[in-house]
């Protein structure tokens, strides 16, 4: 896009290198982009040229937003949607609890006319009473249902599903089970000892730990099917993990608007990238890996979609 369209990096109309940034496209005309190291927002038009920018930071500087322990993380795990002149963006969690009633902030709501701004929490123990490791386990995904005005909050460790409604923002409404039939039962890692963050852990030991157990990933509402999509990333045996990307077992559990499971997809170990999917009226679309693909600069995708 920075070659195609022009987007100024740097002086008083630059946004930024856009390669990091997370973005959200209404239409050709408004285009979001999303800086999560320094909390801004940018509208931008197909031009390059930025309307208006938006600070969801809270402190006076990146330093003091990144040590609330969240970032606005918008990717296609944890997507950006807009309902009315309101901008709801998620939040991943780094595991950082800003509240002493374990609640965690999961979403920003922004004003996109006055440029105010709401932050949203819900109350989390089963996330801030435990070990998980580091990072992964606390990214959250957010799914909106213009339909129910529901939004849906998936974290990586809970195989509850938190639903709330867009009227009350701050409270659950109910909690279901969306839960994968070939996962095991998701299990804290021990403390070594009572220090914070790593728990007597080194990092590069306690980055390996956290990435072999099994996650849920992307929770995404499909509104042409009127269902819900939860990719699960299976647990890794250690010479599995070494393998990279192409250990990665994945399935895709189907629930219908009422979170009732339909079906689960098993899927070929090491074929799917789950970072890199969407939806359109053909089906889920899952991104196939570098190693199958004819040409290393064309993204592959395979196409599921449900039978009548």
């Amino acid at each position: 896009m920075e070659n195609q369209i022009g987007f100024e990096i740097d002086g008083p109309d630059g946004i930024g290198k856009i390669s990091k940034m997370g973005h959200y496209m209404q239409n050709s005309d408004s285009i979001f982009f999303f800086n999560h190291w320094q909390s801004r927002v940018h509208l931008m038009n197909a031009k390059g040229e930025k309307l208006r920018s938006y600070d969801v930071g809270i402190g006076e500087d990146s330093k003091q937003q990144s040590r609330q322990g969240f970032y606005v993380m918008i990717s296609p795990t944890s997507q950006a949607f807009k309902n009315g002149n309101r901008l709801f963006i998620p939040v991943q969690n780094a595991g950082a609890n800003p509240f002493d009633d374990h609640r965690l902030i999961y979403m920003f709501e922004l004003n996109l006319e006055t440029g105010e701004r709401d932050y949203h929490s819900l109350p989390q123990p089963l996330m801030l009473n435990n070990f998980w490791g580091v990072f992964t386990p606390f990214a959250s995904s957010l799914a909106f249902n213009p339909n129910t005005q529901q939004l849906s909050l998936s974290y990586t460790k809970n195989p509850e599903v938190d639903i709330i409604s867009v009227s009350d923002l701050d409270n659950i409404q109910e909690s279901k089970s969306v839960k994968s039939e070939y996962m095991g039962e998701l299990k804290p890692l021990p403390k070594r000892n009572d220090t914070p963050t790593l728990y007597g852990y080194s990092f590069k030991e306690l980055s390996s730990l956290t990435n072999m157990e099994g996650f849920y990933m992307n929770f995404i509402y499909d509104p042409y099917k009127d269902v819900y999509y939860r990719i699960a990333l299976h647990e890794r045996a250690v010479e599995q993990y070494e393998r990279g990307k192409s250990s990665f077992k994945l399935s895709v559990i189907v629930t219908n608007s009422n979170f009732e499971k339909i079906d689960e997809l098993d899927l070929p170990r090491g074929l799917y990238e789950y970072q890199t999917s969407f939806v359109s009226k053909e089906g889920l679309h899952l991104s196939r890996q570098i190693d199958y693909q004819p040409d290393e600069d064309q993204l592959v995708f395979d196409v599921f979609s449900l039978k009548k």
